[in-house]
């Protein structure tokens, strides 16, 4: 039988309880997210290898920036953009050699923190974060080997060792948050569950309750994501990743704060494994758009509950709803796993950011209550049909070691090749089943991908 293929060129369509649409923006392994405040179509990404994705056209197209050699393995988890100079961006990640600093945009790279006896520093999650009040001021939190918080007063030019967490309080520090409303007030999050709280410039730290009064919650539990309501700062959430299946009653979920983080509440999902959450006024103004990604420890089969799981609650945390039919595929290595490491919020342009094991995806009007799919034909590629070839054309100049792949949406490659003119590349969807694949297109400095669904 005949095929009919409908195309929508770097865009990704779904559906969903709120009638969302959510895009592909870039296939790779994207562990953190930064947008330019004052500039929504700067973005930037956390690769692996000392590798950080940029794009200056809102993810249309990306170049890779090395902040360092390429060799060793470690994961960008945190990239600050400061909003005093856009040109300053600060980087530090899981098994990093320390926090590097970049100028001009990420072009160049400094080492500003280098650990004295050489060892790995281990920035878990997002552990640097820029303080709201004091935006020259920016603290860090060395996540393992002497669990140290670091502060800069110089927009990360310097920096000095302020405290080192004892083992009793915890073992490894995941992430960091300032209250927005106060230089001073600083949170942890921790494993065990645990948050501590500083109330003096991250002098000294403390345990606060984070579940029913205790202090902590399972063994394995992590808190990598802390945020404060836009709307009002004495409103926070946290989530708990889970790591071990022996753990997981009680484990997991979504706190609160109503009270400036004196105290935290599991709200919702207890039993699940997160790692992303970000809060947002909602659309009345009245409450707060709070959005949660899953996680689970690895690429095994497993009965903890996380992996692909993405949820909204337009109430502040009161009720939720998942966020259905999200377009997951495989990234550059061809890995499936579905971990969600941060969502991100753009307050200028409106957007939703979601970095992700597979890829980075945007939410371009979260409010939208259309249901129509939308073709968004922003790309210089075209793909056309006749039977049952594709022939994919590009209008940009041709660039030598451009490869081409075509991907099912669970990850396995069927078809591709090395470009070698500007002659229009087609391949064969015979063989190819019902349904939705992915077109990339690129070197491996720059990838430009496309949505084409095969009708039968």
């Amino acid at each position: 039988m005949r095929s009919i293929l409908l195309f929508v060129v770097v865009a990704v369509v779904s559906v969903s309880v709120h009638a969302q649409t959510w895009r592909l923006l870039i296939p790779v392994q994207a562990y953190t997210v930064q947008i330019n405040r004052y500039d929504p179509s700067k973005l930037y990404i956390g690769n692996w290898s000392n590798q950080l994705y940029r794009s200056y056209d809102a993810g249309n197209t990306w170049e890779i920036k090395e902040i360092g050699s390429v060799g060793p393995l470690n994961y960008i988890t945190s990239v600050v953009v400061s909003t005093v100079d856009t040109n300053i961006i600060l980087t530090g990640g899981l098994l990093s050699n320390g926090i590097r600093r970049s100028t001009d945009g990420g072009n160049t790279w400094k080492q500003v923190l280098i650990d004295p006896d050489g060892r790995r520093q281990w920035f878990v999650s997002e552990a640097i974060t820029e303080v709201p009040q004091e935006p020259t001021t920016l603290y860090a939190a060395r996540g393992a080997t002497n669990n140290a918080v670091y502060k800069s007063t110089d927009i990360g030019a310097t920096w000095d060792s302020i405290s080192v967490i004892d083992q009793s309080l915890t073992t490894r520090l995941c992430t960091i948050a300032a209250r927005p409303d106060s230089a001073n007030i600083l949170f942890l999050g921790c494993k065990f569950g645990v948050i501590l709280r500083s109330d003096d410039h991250g002098i000294t730290w403390r345990r606060v309750p984070v579940a029913n009064g205790a202090d902590s919650i399972r063994p394995d539990s992590e808190i990598p994501k802390i945020v404060f309501s836009m709307r009002d700062p004495q409103v926070g959430y946290a989530i708990v990743a889970i790591a071990v299946e022996d753990y997981i009653d009680g484990n997991g979920g979504v706190l609160k704060t109503t009270d400036g983080g004196a105290t935290w509440d599991q709200i919702a999902y207890v039993d699940t494994s997160f790692w992303a959450v970000e809060a947002r006024p909602s659309p009345d103004g009245m409450n707060d758009d709070v959005f949660i990604g899953g996680f689970r420890i690895a690429n095994t089969d497993t009965v903890i509950k996380g992996d692909s799981l993405v949820f909204r609650s337009l109430d502040g945390g009161t009720s939720w709803s998942r966020m259905e039919n999200i377009p997951w595929q495989a990234n550059e290595r061809g890995d499936t796993i579905r971990n969600v490491w941060v969502i991100r919020y753009d307050t200028v342009g409106k957007k939703l950011y979601m970095a992700t094991y597979v890829g980075l995806y945007v939410l371009d009007d979260i409010s939208s209550v259309n249901d129509n799919l939308t073709d968004i034909n922003a790309s210089s590629l075209h793909l056309a049909t006749s039977q049952d070839v594709v022939t994919v054309t590009d209008d940009e100049a041709f660039v030598a070691g451009t490869e081409w792949s075509v991907y099912t949406m669970s990850g396995t490659r069927l078809a591709g090749g090395m470009v070698t003119d500007v002659s229009p590349v087609s391949f064969n969807t015979a063989s190819f089943a019902q349904g939705r694949y992915l077109l990339t297109w690129g070197t491996r400095e720059r990838f430009r991908t496309a949505l084409f669904t095969v009708l039968r």
